[in-house]
């Protein structure tokens, strides 16, 4: 690719930045971002955006002196003497407001990730105070049948795993599972539970079209075929749903208490038992979110939060992509707390989590990588000053600093 015109490159950050840009402009940016001629520019263009946007108020400025500059030498994964790659930094919030620093910071970050995908990781794991390293979580999950046999779909090969009446349970060669309709299904429901273990994930494809990405440690039950007026499956856990359109049958998922009744849209569910809100996130469509005589109807970009507590709904405009990351291979946050951190990398890296002490107050914004090994999302970490971290066997030791 030749040199990019800087009006051109430009008009493509700004319209990213201010999350204007069409699909079509992202491309371009991510094709310029990849491509090693144009990284001193983007480079310097991230810097000017990110110092700008940090310094605009100095009696109010969250970093610390010389901080911006440590966060931008660890988002183009570099150290005195020694160049690192492989994730991104993070920032450390203590109790002041960080919105206007938001949008700047995980620019920054986001666009860091592309920069950084292509560059070899060189990490001395000995400065993460580790005794072993954890490799992360993958595809990985358990399927279910009716009649109570459990097929291992990670060791599954390739191909049909399954046929149950008129539906096959095929294995693809992507690694997905994929339900086909043969013919009309006599007879009771017939249902099958795809569960994923700490440290999995799944994408499945119902036999209506439909397709579910499972997060760590969540299940789904379903009929191997859709019969009647409605389309209803069960979830636990999160799980990433594009259902396809079928106005004469709407798609009802249950979890909990509550019901998301839809035609045919993109949404996602966060219902884990051991947190205390629900969160029913729309990225397309409509879905109207029940329970008992409650409901909400929700808009793209909006979120519902149900706290169990309470038992009180909320609706939220949201960024939809830090909700959805998860699926696109993110850890995002957004001035998130250390303790909800510390659960989602426990998810996925099967890990128990464990205080020295006092939990530390301490919030996060910012992403990194999920195909990180443990090691190197800790160092990360790390590098706000605020905590540190041991791993020992299956547990990460978190102390104050």
């Amino acid at each position: 690719m030749s040199q990019m015109k800087p009006e051109r490159l430009n008009y493509l950050f700004q319209n990213y930045f201010d999350k204007t840009a069409t699909e079509k402009e992202r491309d371009e940016l991510m094709q310029i971002i990849n491509d090693p001629l144009q990284e001193e520019v983007i480079k310097s263009l991230m810097e000017d955006v990110f110092m700008s946007n940090t310094s605009a108020n100095t009696e109010n400025d969250v970093f610390a002196q010389g901080q911006k500059e440590k966060m931008l030498d660890a988002v183009f994964a570099v150290q005195p003497g020694k160049p690192e790659s492989g994730g991104a930094t993070v920032k450390s919030i203590a109790r002041i407001s960080w919105v206007k620093y938001a949008a700047a910071a995980i620019l920054l970050l986001t666009v860091g990730l592309y920069f950084l995908k292509s560059k070899q990781t060189n990490f001395d794991t000995s400065q993460a105070k580790i005794s072993n390293d954890i490799k992360p979580g993958g595809n990985n999950a358990v399927l279910t049948l009716s009649n109570g046999t459990r097929i291992m779909l990670n060791d599954a090969k390739n191909g049909k795993l399954a046929v149950q009446g008129s539906a096959s349970v095929v294995k693809l060669a992507n690694g997905e599972l994929k339900y086909n309709q043969n013919g009309a299904t006599e007879g009771a429901p017939v249902y099958n539970t795809m569960s994923t273990p700490r440290g999995g994930q799944y994408k499945l494809q119902l036999p209506d079209g439909t397709t579910v990405m499972l997060n760590s440690e969540s299940s789904i039950t379903f009929p191997i075929a859709f019969k009647g007026k409605v389309r209803n499956v069960s979830l636990t856990g999160e799980a990433y749903f594009e259902v396809a359109k079928n106005k004469k049958m709407p798609f009802h998922v249950s979890f909990g208490d509550q019901q998301v009744e839809v035609l045919g849209t993109h949404f996602n569910i966060s219902a884990y038992k051991d947190q205390p809100v629900y969160k029913t996130t729309l990225l397309e469509g409509s879905v109207r979110i029940s329970r008992g005589k409650e409901n909400q109807l929700l808009v793209p970009g909006q979120q519902a939060i149900y706290k169990t507590d309470s038992q009180v709904f909320a609706v939220n405009e949201v960024d939809v992509e830090d909700v959805i990351a998860w699926k696109n291979g993110l850890f995002q946050f957004d001035n998130t707390e250390l303790e909800q951190v510390m659960l989602q990398l426990s998810r996925w890296y099967n890990v128990e989590v464990e205080y020295d002490g006092p939990k530390p107050v301490l919030n996060f914004t910012g992403a990194v990588k999920r195909d990180n090994n443990l090691s190197r999302v800790i160092k990360i970490l790390e590098s706000t000053g605020g905590v540190k971290f041991t791993i020992d066997g299956n547990k990460i030791i978190v102390h104050k600093k």
